[in-house]
């Protein structure tokens, strides 16, 4: 680990009552560099981002995450840079460039487009909705799940969620942009993404467009991560009187998520849980997933469009009806 780093973090947990193997962890999910030796992992399936996956491109309610994806996106991308790709597979005159991937310790995000390869624009119906600053676009970007299950290491415990396709920004171009999350308790050396179905309706031509291919890409999961992780290190007495354990806040480039257990015996009830914003906003825990030793819980998707979260945004954290204080 980069020692500039590592003399940050222990500063962030010098004060946080951290059992050492929750400091271990902190460090190892900190510590994510290329050629790194990989463990297997003790979780499987931590975290399988199901909500967002039955988000289908074509309904309101898809396209309004694609909103919120452009909007955190464009705030994160003003003060941080990516880390190039430029990886290309081409299919029946449509390419799918995978531009870049930026991400931090436990999650990463990848940046791509979809375009003609005949040059005209690629102009995909365009959904209006209530409170929109800008159209959505309709398009299905489908993911090979049975394939990429097989290419990667399903051992080591995680999820995606999307392609999210982004709102079409120059509809006089030949491409839309995408983004694709990714989460790992362990990262792979390597990860596969494939894609197998592009579908959307040609406003040009007033008709579905729909093809089937194989556009594959395999590509080495390296990215200098620039998310902030927060060591929390308390044992909290919930209203209902269940015990929890927080161990760390992760604010990376799009989201922030939580790492807690629960104390309570053969309890599996998960409480309530929000991250309260000094501006006075309240983001909610949409998910959680686990296993016996630890639990992740992310907030809601892409920070709802308010823009990149860090540890000075935030004033506390509301679990079971109990408010823990974050200072700084």
């Amino acid at each position: 680990m980069d020692d500039k780093l590592k003399r940050a973090i222990d500063r962030r947990m010098a004060g946080a009552a951290l059992p050492e193997a929750s400091r271990a962890r902190i460090l190892q999910a900190a510590a994510h560099r290329k050629g790194r030796n990989m463990m297997k992992a003790k979780r499987k399936a931590i975290l399988v981002m199901t909500a967002a996956l039955l988000l289908i491109s074509g309904c309101v309610g898809a396209a309004l995450y694609h909103d919120l994806a452009r909007q955190t996106m464009d705030d994160w991308e003003q003060e941080h840079n990516s880390t190039p790709l430029g990886l290309s597979q081409s299919f029946d005159g449509y390419t799918i460039t995978l531009d870049e991937i930026y991400g931090g310790s436990r999650a990463a995000y990848l940046k791509g487009t979809v375009s003609r390869d005949d040059g005209k624009p690629l102009r995909a119906e365009q959904v209006d909705g209530l409170d929109m600053e800008a159209a959505r676009t309709r398009m299905n970007l489908v993911t090979d799940d049975r394939a990429m299950i097989e290419a990667n290491d399903t051992d080591c415990g995680g999820g995606a969620s999307g392609p999210h396709v982004l709102p079409d920004t120059d509809r006089n171009d030949n491409k839309v942009e995408f983004i694709y999350h990714m989460y790992f308790e362990e990262w792979p050396e390597e990860y596969t993404i494939a894609f197998e179905r592009i579908s959307y309706v040609d406003t040009d031509l007033n008709r579905m467009q729909l093809f089937y291919g194989d556009w594959t890409f395999t590509f080495p999961v390296e990215w200098e991560p620039v998310d902030e992780i927060l060591p929390l290190g308390q044992e909290v007495t919930l209203e209902d009187g269940k015990v929890v354990y927080l161990e760390a806040l992760y604010f990376e480039p799009l989201d922030v998520c939580l790492d807690y257990r629960i104390m309570t015996e053969n309890d599996r009830i998960y409480p309530e849980i929000y991250l309260l914003l000094k501006n006075g906003e309240r983001l909610a825990a949409w998910l959680n997933g686990g296993s016996d030793d630890g639990i992740t819980c992310y907030f809601e998707d892409f920070n709802r469009g308010m823009g990149h979260i860090g540890i000075d945004d935030v004033q506390s954290l509301i679990i079971g009806g109990v408010t823990v204080p974050i200072a700084e």
